[in-house]
């Protein structure tokens, strides 16, 4: 029985310190929107493309927590140009430069506890963002000045792959221009020769789209008081496609819904109206035609 309190203390101790002992909680990355290409290795976030906004969130997850949210900032590497990262985790802003851009992460507690069961522990990973080339259509001029991000270029040239039909490559310039003929994704490498003696390669896929139209020509005639329904339609379109009457006006009771492109209603009056409908694609491209509608 006198083993008792020798033992009980010890248990005592033992808790208190344990209690005392702080516990270090890493961070770590979540696996989106940037999951790793294998484990441990680098994380590969969205591509982007020169000229179109760009904008994905990081995520932490783990650490001391609950103290919410992390801080973010870039160890080392290059951001593409145009694009920065916040306190907070966002990736944002409109790239300037198409190639591979690689960069380091730290992600800490942004106001850990003072508690000392736990001391927040801080996480660093790299990260590559590629950032491709504007796409062209058919019948579009085109112009691209490559390697915003070489410094001192003396010379380019393709090593692998074909331009498209009507596309053309400054050697100089490093500037691809021309108006395409032909639609389809061309993979290229690019080869170019900095001052120094120094060469890199590039691996760009471009992508031609055909030319946004309207496939419909004409509208059939409706009546006065009687239902009317006829729908535009485009070909070349990538992505949804919104209309929208740009000039003129329809007879009164009938509309357009811009994310059909059906014209429907019932006319209450006789006669031609015309109007000029602009179609718009998710690229930004426009396209407009004129039409009239004849009521009888």
């Amino acid at each position: 029985m006198r083993l008792r309190r020798p033992l009980l203390l010890a248990a005592v101790f033992s808790a208190i310190a344990f209690a005392v002992v702080p516990n270090a909680r890493a961070t770590r990355f979540a696996d989106q929107p940037c999951p790793e290409s294998g484990p441990g290795a680098v994380r590969i976030c969205p591509d982007g493309v020169v000229g179109q906004s760009y904008a994905i969130k990081l995520a932490g997850d783990a650490g001391c927590g609950p103290a919410l949210p992390y801080q973010y900032r870039v160890l080392n590497g290059t951001l593409p140009p145009g694009v920065s990262l916040s306190q907070d985790g966002e990736l944002s802003g409109v790239p300037t430069s198409a190639g591979n851009w690689d960069f380091w992460v730290e992600l800490s507690d942004q106001d850990p506890p003072s508690a000392s069961w736990c001391i927040p522990k801080k996480s660093q990973r790299e990260f590559l963002i590629r950032v491709g080339i504007p796409a062209a259509t058919i019948g579009t001029p085109y112009s691209f000045k490559l390697g915003a991000g070489v410094v001192g270029a003396q010379a380019w040239s393709i090593v692998s792959g074909v331009l498209p039909r009507g596309l053309t490559l400054d050697p100089v310039a490093g500037i691809i221009a021309g108006t395409p003929e032909a639609a389809g994704s061309f993979a290229l490498t690019f080869s170019v020769l900095e001052n120094g003696g120094k060469s890199a390669t590039l691996d760009f896929t471009l992508t031609v789209y055909p030319e946004l139209v309207f496939a419909t020509a004409r509208l059939e005639p409706a009546r006065i008081g009687q239902r009317f329904r006829s729908r535009v339609r485009t070909i070349g379109a990538v992505g949804a496609v919104r209309f929208r009457v740009l000039s003129g006006h329809f007879p009164i009771g009938v509309r357009l819904d811009g994310n059909a492109g059906v014209i429907r209603g019932q006319p209450r009056k006789r006669g031609v109206f015309r109007f000029t409908i602009q179609a718009q694609d998710s690229l930004g491209r426009l396209v407009q035609r004129p039409f009239q509608l004849a009521v009888r």
